[in-house]
């Protein structure tokens, strides 16, 4: 009865996505739409890297070369399934191969990188996100610097409103239930003390490598949605993914709150509609940033929710949320 009530609810927030996006786009127009889209994609990769930095406590600063690799990996795959599929069923495919490249990928960084600490994690985690977009980069096949499609082909713009804020969705549930799970105290246990995590029997470099390729999973779904964004140019290249990007997410964690999925949801948002409403100041976007965050750690280090949800009880059996 539980999981029918979980699939209703799931439907119904899909339905209410399809509402919302024709209401968007009737009262406020396309661009308000874009904004919503990004809105959903930033969630995503928040609530991803909020399973490795807030949860598990470790400090990675390359998610960005994640997102590249769900980003190309999905849209290589639509570009081969168009006309050998529906676009609904075409996307689908193109996600799930997008999250397993994803994955891999985090396993391969996580392995040797997640044995490290402080900011020799973070520093290995920046080299190998550059690394994954400078590989990209140099593949000719893949466009290079241009960035794929080449020539005057487009991806498949089939990802909607409904499709990516399902994904933020899933990612929030799936995130969410892992987190305050037997799984989820363990990677808690790493992040207050990982001696004495060891000490009681926690194998504690296969549960971070875990947690990471778990996080890069999801990092590469809201990179091949944000590559099939309907509202977006179909074309994406390394561009898109250099370590500003990073930043990005990490300063969505800690604007909402490192340990909080909610926090992590709403810091997304911030920074999507900040962006835009600071594209004409572009050059001074970082300084803008930084001094929010001066400000911030000033008045509030522990971000807007901290390490509090906003009401997850529904989605996440085990522990009541609480409230903000």
């Amino acid at each position: 009865m539980t999981a029918a009530r979980r699939l209703l609810g799931f439907l119904v927030a899909i339905a209410a996505f399809v509402a919302v996006e024709h209401l968007t786009r009737a009262f406020a127009g396309e661009y308000a739409v874009r904004v919503l889209a990004m809105c959903g994609v930033n969630a995503m990769l928040a609530v991803s890297l909020n399973l490795v930095n807030g949860t598990t406590g470790q400090f990675s600063i390359g998610h960005a070369g994640f997102m590249a690799v769900g980003a190309y990996a999905g849209s290589i795959t639509s570009h081969v399934l168009l006309g050998h599929s529906a676009p609904g069923p075409a996307l689908l495919v193109s996600c799930l191969v997008a999250m397993a490249c994803a994955g891999l990928a985090g396993v391969l960084v996580g392995v040797p990188s997640l044995r490290l600490r402080g900011d020799y994690l973070a520093i290995v985690t920046l080299g190998f996100g550059e690394i994954i977009r400078i590989s990209i980069e140099s593949l000719a096949p893949l466009g290079g610097s241009q960035g794929w499609p080449i020539g005057s082909e487009s991806i498949p713009a089939t990802a909607t409103i409904p499709w990516i804020w399902g994904g933020a969705l899933l990612t929030v549930v799936v995130i969410g239930n892992l987190t305050y799970s037997s799984y989820g105290r363990a990677l808690t246990a790493i992040r207050e003390d990982e001696i004495a995590a060891e000490a009681a029997g926690i194998p504690t470099t296969r549960y971070k490598v875990l947690a990471f390729a778990i996080s890069a999973m999801f990092t590469g779904l809201a990179g091949s949605l944000y590559a099939h964004d309907a509202t977006g140019g179909q074309h994406i290249d390394p561009g898109s993914f250099r370590l500003d990007r990073s930043v990005d997410i990490l300063v969505m964690i800690i604007f909402g709150g490192l340990g909080s999925i909610t926090g992590a949801v709403l810091g997304g948002v911030v920074v999507a509609v900040s962006l835009e409403l600071l594209r004409e100041f572009q050059g001074y976007r970082l300084i803008v940033y930084a001094l929010l965050m001066i400000g911030l750690m000033l008045a509030r280090p522990q971000g807007l929710l901290g390490n509090r949800e906003l009401n997850l009880r529904r989605f996440l059996p085990g522990r009541k949320a609480a409230s903000a």
